[in-house]
């Protein structure tokens, strides 16, 4: 009796599933909740195809006006799982900061790359992670270029009638030649730069750093999505809960987590069921400005919980996010190993025809964070979207081994 007695103790506990909670944060997207949700559907469904193993992602609620939710489930051959993946909502707010004029943006980022500059973070970005320069640069580019592309056929057809000789004429004709192949340049790679998209956001990270204030009602959004998961956690006593941010999102999870260890001390200890994890990150973005500002102070707490769990993924090919880059360098004595900087490593995830189609649409691959794994193995700690928001295995054991990677492009 004894025996079976402990017979079913064991059988009770492998069949209870892995309880997790995520938390996540989107980048500087207007698409909000509905977008995620059908990447979750759609991302889960081809992994389990690929794998043979079922991981379902179910409808979506509305909670209130901070959360959307969904839950995710999980068959696998170490256990079975189930997620509650809350979408903290801020797209209301990027929406307002949504200008739909094109030409508008090119002409404000001529101002908001004079600003990075200035501040010290548009030629530390070229020292440490050129890539993501390309891309600060990319819509002040723009306006130029559209203005040389109207001002040189001008002189160029003043020059037919008043430049001197064959060589005035050829110089005039080069003249021409040049800005129309500038137009044309333009008009042929811009799907594949989204410089309008990233002009949004560099203006909005400007405003955004100035002070707690400088974007209407999201310093409270941020309080808002800490006493959230505090709530939470405390109701649901998981086994892992996940604060996620990607892209920009990167920068709100960051101060969320912060404050969410303001409120919560414990959870930063070690052994806790939080964990923080950026993917993409763009917010050296806020934490290169030469002058501390406030968002130094909020990253400066994460300096009394050196045990904390953050994982940091980026990617070198992604030209879009900050790679392998410590946000915390500012800090006179900063954690050891945290964040722990992990490369996403998609050559390895994603086969050659994928790399290459992410190579010639730039943007694509800073979604790859987000995408299901065309390479799937389980058991390894390559980078896996799926099992990080719905496998039966904490994120901190699955990449717990793996080293703290060394900033790619930065000189030391």
């Amino acid at each position: 009796r004894a025996d079976r007695s402990r017979k079913d103790r064991v059988q009770m506990t492998d069949e209870t599933p892995f309880r997790r909670q995520v938390f996540f944060i989107s980048g500087f997207d207007p698409r909000g909740a509905l977008f995620l949700h059908k990447n979750c559907v759609t991302e889960t469904d081809k992994w389990s195809e690929r794998s043979g193993h079922t991981v379902k992602t179910g409808a979506r609620k509305n909670i209130d006006k901070l959360v959307r939710r969904w839950p995710i489930s999980a068959e696998l051959p170490n256990g079975k799982a189930e997620t509650t993946f809350d979408f903290l909502q801020w797209d209301d707010i990027i929406r307002e900061h949504w200008d739909k004029r094109d030409w508008m943006i090119y002409l404000q980022n001529l101002r908001v790359i004079w600003r990075l500059a200035m501040d010290g973070v548009f030629f530390r970005t070229i020292r440490e992670s050129w890539p993501i320069a390309i891309v600060m640069a990319a819509p002040a580019s723009v306006a130029i270029i559209h203005g040389l592309g109207v001002l040189l056929p001008l002189i160029g057809l003043i020059g037919l009638y008043f430049f001197p000789g064959i060589v005035g004429k050829v110089i005039a004709g080069l003249l021409i030649a040049t800005g129309l192949f500038g137009l044309w340049w333009i008009r042929k790679n811009k799907d594949r730069y989204k410089p309008e998209w990233n002009g949004r956001i560099g203006m909005f990270a400007n405003k955004m750093i100035l002070s707690r204030d400088a974007v209407a009602g999201l310093d409270a959004r941020l309080d808002q999505m800490a006493d959230h998961i505090v709530a939470s956690i405390e109701a649901g006593q998981p086994d892992e809960a996940l604060i996620i941010g990607h892209s920009y999102g990167t920068a709100l999870a960051t101060v969320v987590a912060s404050r969410v260890l303001e409120r919560r001390p414990e959870l930063g200890k070690r052994g806790s069921p939080l964990g923080l994890v950026t993917l993409g990150q763009t917010q050296a973005l806020s934490s290169y400005r030469k002058r501390r500002n406030w968002y130094h102070d909020e990253l400066a707490r994460f300096a009394a919980y050196p045990d904390f769990t953050w994982l940091d993924f980026s990617s070198p090919p992604d030209g879009a996010c900050f790679a392998m880059i410590n946000v915390l360098d500012f800090l006179p004595d900063k954690p050891k190993g945290m964040p722990k900087h992990l490369n996403a490593q998609f050559h390895r995830i994603f086969t050659e025809a994928h790399m290459n189609e992410a190579r010639h649409f730039r943007m694509l691959m800073h979604f790859f964070y987000l995408h299901a794994n065309e390479i799937i193995d389980l058991d390894s700690d390559l980078y896996d979207f799926v099992l990080l928001i719905g496998g039966a295995q904490k994120a901190a054991e699955r990449y717990g081994k793996r080293p703290n990677a060394k900033p790619y492009f930065k000189k030391d």
